[in-house]
């Protein structure tokens, strides 16, 4: 044992002598110390204190119960957990408090952004009279209000505006129904676990899924629970796409941070697999569940350590499925393999039938994509001949490029492929970036069916500072690129690790401007036709909400910006295992003068 991790044992072991002795219960500093501190001392890729410090105590809990370290504290008792929870959850936190009540109704009218995309294809492209912004509207944009949440680390969720009511999830697991004008409060629901995914009205229901793989339908005006059905019963199991109801069922990607529990030398890896449920939106009953691995589980022998090994795991469905209304089809993207058993699974792209869940077509982009977290540490469980985890974090989109329908999916590889959607032959394909493992096409891209935005990361966490963001527009008829825009290398100079120029979150485009975040903190609106930025906001910086209490921006990424009625939103924030720069704010813009406007109308809360 090394002498730095032997002298952090040894404190550990005098701590827990003290909590002993006290005889009180569990001392947190001491079962962090002991239990923690070796892998979390900065020595290793697991976050410091620091940075965990930035998650809320309930976020903490969560994570050692269900998520993705349930398996390294299996050894830990129910108030050994509680008291490491609010240990590392009480450092600098701000109290929650929620917005002031709403003193009006709602207006119903207007027009809607409703989930990840304003439509079934995931196009994330809003139309002139839905955006309310004309071009020369976007350089007098300036902050309207803002939302401090709860959770300090995270605040990368997509924004939903339907029916006068902006519908926002967060981390800590809090769904808010706010004006999307003023930043009030009409109802506040607590979901049992995080929240990433957007939420989706139809029906009178907000719906939304959980880091529990828990999917629920909330009334959309009261904000009281109508159903839950919990939709995946492996531990590990979570849903971060957003769902997508249409014509009375939900369609919920399901994915697994099994390949995180991997890490651990003695956990039996893996049994989950990526797969898509389709529930009745009247009462969250299954209609049909389809997995991404269609090859059965069966043992693979024993790992490093005389483990049991098990496989094919994997294909996680990490982003929302998009909807072909016209062919009644459904197109889903998968993530890599866990484990050595080969299967067709990995980073593939997946056509379903939206009535039944049977494939109709399923192209593997990149085949034998194993891997798992253990490759980055003892490698006890890592594949024997590992990928480079060059799965699929962002959605199909189809797209109608002059009268052909195409389907356009980015990789992390660096490469935008273009699918002949009826049977997933390959079209054309361009590379637009390096690649790796938190690189490339990270969250998703956006396109008017002329052209295609696309925002790379290509950023190494061992050098985030190193990356090299850009922004790119593609000519969907050819695959050729029509211009490319590095981002700003300077703006990490005053800023904390791992601030970045990685271009990875999602982009909005409206006629004329395309916007995308950075990881540096930047909010930035480009001029479609060469890519020149036209307006900027730096989110990394401190605010007060219209709840009260201060709070600060960090990187932004996970979540784009929502464009609608004459507004632009936007969450501030991705501290989520210290890949990304903390923060808990959610914006809201518009320009100038129609701040002006609605000031001049005397709305109050």
């Amino acid at each position: 044992m090394p002498g730095f991790h032997r002298s952090w044992w040894i404190a550990g072991v005098v701590l827990l002598w003290a909590a002993s002795a006290a005889a009180v219960g569990p001392d947190g500093t001491a079962v962090f110390a002991s239990r923690c501190l070796i892998c979390h001392s900065g020595s290793g890729h697991a976050s410091k204190l620091e940075a965990l410090s930035k998650l809320s105590s309930d976020r903490v809990y969560e994570i050692l119960t269900s998520g993705m370290m349930k398996t390294q504290a299996a050894g830990l008792n129910d108030a050994e957990r509680r008291s490491v929870s609010e240990y590392i959850g009480h450092h600098g936190k701000t109290p929650a408090a929620l917005p002031p009540l709403c003193s009006f109704s709602p207006h119903s009218g207007g027009a809607e952004w409703n989930g990840w995309s304003p439509d079934l294809q995931n196009t994330r492209f809003q139309s002139a009279a839905a955006a309310g912004l004309k071009p020369e509207d976007v350089p007098k944009l300036e902050l309207k209000w803002a939302l401090v949440m709860s959770d300090v680390a995270s605040a990368a969720n997509q924004v939903s505006v339907v029916g006068g009511r902006l519908y926002l999830a967060s981390w800590d697991g809090t769904i808010y129904a706010l004006d999307p004008q003023t930043g009030c409060r009409f109802w506040t629901f607590n979901a049992e676990s995080g929240v990433r995914a957007a939420i989706t009205i139809a029906d009178g229901m907000a719906f939304f899924g959980d880091f529990q793989a828990n999917v629920y339908a909330v009334d959309a005006t009261t904000g009281k629970l109508r159903w839950k059905t919990k939709v995946y019963d492996h531990p590990n199991a979570r849903i971060t796409g957003s769902p997508r109801p249409y014509q009375g069922l939900l369609y919920v990607p399901v994915a697994s941070l099994e390949e995180g529990a991997a890490s651990d030398p003695q956990y039996e890896c893996c049994r989950s697999r990526g797969n898509v449920v389709a529930l009745n939106t009247a009462d969250g009953k299954e209609i049909w569940r389809t997995f991404t691995v269609d090859e059965p589980i069966h043992q693979l022998g024993a790992n490093k350590k005389g483990v049991p090994r098990f496989g094919p795991a994997g294909a996680s469905v990490w982003s929302a499925v998009t909807v072909d209304a016209r062919h009644n089809r459904l197109f889903v993207a998968t993530g890599n393999s866990f484990t050595d058993a080969p299967t067709k699974a990995t980073d593939s792209i997946i056509a379903m039938d939206l009535k039944t869940g049977a494939k109709i077509w399923q192209k593997s982009l990149r085949p034998n994509d194993a891997w798992n977290a253990s490759c980055m540490g003892d490698k006890v469980n890592c594949p024997e001949d590992p990928g480079p985890d060059y799965d699929f974090g962002s959605n199909p989109v189809l797209a109608d490029v002059e009268g052909r329908e195409v389907l356009l999916a980015g990789q992390k590889s660096g490469v935008l492929y273009a699918l002949d959607p009826k049977d997933g032959e390959k079209i054309w394909e361009l590379r637009l970036g390096k690649g790796n493992s938190l690189g490339g096409i990270e969250w998703g891209f956006a396109t008017d069916g002329k052209t295609g935005y696309v925002p790379v990361a290509d950023w190494d966490v061992a050098k985030p500072m190193n990356a090299d963001g850009s922004l790119n527009a593609v000519d969907l008829r050819t695959g050729s690129l029509l211009w490319h825009v590095p981002n700003p290398t300077d703006t990490c100079k005053e800023r904390p690790v791992p601030c970045s120029s990685a271009n990875a979150g999602p982009l909005a485009l409206i006629p004329g401007i395309v916007m995308s975040g950075s990881l540096d903190g930047y909010l930035r609106a480009h001029d479609t036709a060469t890519g020149k930025v036209v307006w900027q906001f730096d989110t990394y910086r401190e605010f007060t909400g219209v709840n009260g209490i201060p709070g600060h921006g960090g990187a932004v990424n996970a979540a784009g910006p929502t464009v609608v009625n004459g507004m632009v939103y936007q969450t501030s924030g991705y501290g989520a295992y210290g890949l990304g720069m903390p923060g808990n704010v959610f914006l809201a813009f518009a320009p100038a003068k129609a701040s002006a406007a609605s000031e001049a109308a005397g709305k109050s809360y």
